[in-house]
């Protein structure tokens, strides 16, 4: 049996690729369409107020947003 070269064998892995996406695009095209609809949005926000209150009491934002930080630290770099 004759061996491949390199880029043969890249070609047949690529073809084998592209037909594992083609049989696996479809089927999960259908699971995505399906956790959108079957999605609840109002319960997924209710969770998210929750976790982003609880976030910001753990560590509220800084007084400052850093621009000034980060400018004194640009023209240091200038020097």
């Amino acid at each position: 049996m004759e061996k491949q070269s390199n880029s043969d064998q890249e070609k047949e892995n690529m073809r084998r690729w592209v037909e594992a996406w083609k049989l696996a695009g479809p089927e999960l095209e259908r699971d995505r369409r399906k956790q959108i609809r079957e999605a609840d949005t109002k319960r997924d926000l209710k969770i998210f107020r929750g976790l982003a209150s609880w976030a910001l009491k753990q560590r509220p934002p800084l007084p400052t947003s850093g621009l000034v930080e980060q400018q004194r630290l640009f023209a240091l770099q200038r020097r």
